[in-house]
């Protein structure tokens, strides 16, 4: 009958010696006897192997072996169990190691709210640029070059519009390749340098910061 107060050293120690019965592996042995039961996490036993024997780990994680020490562990602490093997042989060297997990997370996490509020603001800017070639399907007499002018000014103030909307804080790297794409857009459109319609935008963008 499993013992439910087993703490988790004890825990190890008892698998341990029940795996010996179903698998005959001497290395695999002195490894199980010279890791520890560190903590019980969320049904897991963090077992720490120490550093200088940490190449004998596998033979803790090799899937045959494994099998066998997780159905011995569940069955030894009277519930369902997975094992977790980790470098090192107390519990500071758990707590040190969820720390460092947990930097990491954070980091891929911000990286990922990067990449997905990129992909938002590349989506809207794909807008823009699609609002652009609409505004220039509209237009009348597109060869004059007063409509071109025309359209380069309406641009211009549309594009600022945008800068504002989804740059709130000012355009980062990423956004001001964004914003050229859309400039780049106009400029084709009404056949012009995309200088031409930067300089409309920066003229525009000037006369509201003096105004």
């Amino acid at each position: 009958m499993p013992d439910t107060a087993l703490t988790p050293s004890e825990l190890w120690q008892q698998t341990a010696d029940k795996v010996k019965d179903r698998i005959t592996h001497m290395t695999l042995w002195r490894t199980m006897e010279q890791s520890v039961g560190l903590v019980v996490e969320d049904d897991t036993l963090i077992v720490g192997v120490p550093s200088r024997i940490i190449n004998q780990a596998s033979y803790l994680q090799s899937p045959e072996h494994r099998n066998t020490i997780e159905k011995v562990l569940s069955r030894t602490a009277g519930r369902s169990m997975r094992l977790r093997v980790i470098e090192g042989d107390c519990i500071g060297d758990w707590e040190n190691l969820k720390k460092r997990e947990e930097r990491v997370k954070a980091m891929r996490d911000a990286a990922y709210e990067r990449c997905d509020r990129q992909s938002e603001q590349a989506q809207s800017w794909d807008e823009v640029v699609e609002g652009a070639a609409r505004a220039w399907s509209a237009c009348t007499l597109r060869a004059l070059p007063q409509t071109k002018a025309r359209y380069v000014r309406l641009m211009a103030n549309y594009i600022n519009e945008a800068i504002s909307r989804l740059c709130p804080d000012g355009p980062d790297e990423a956004e001001e390749r964004l914003i050229a794409k859309a400039i780049d857009r106009v400029a084709t459109n009404a056949d012009v340098s995309a200088t031409v319609v930067a300089l409309e935008l920066e003229r525009l963008q000037t006369t509201a910061s003096n105004a």
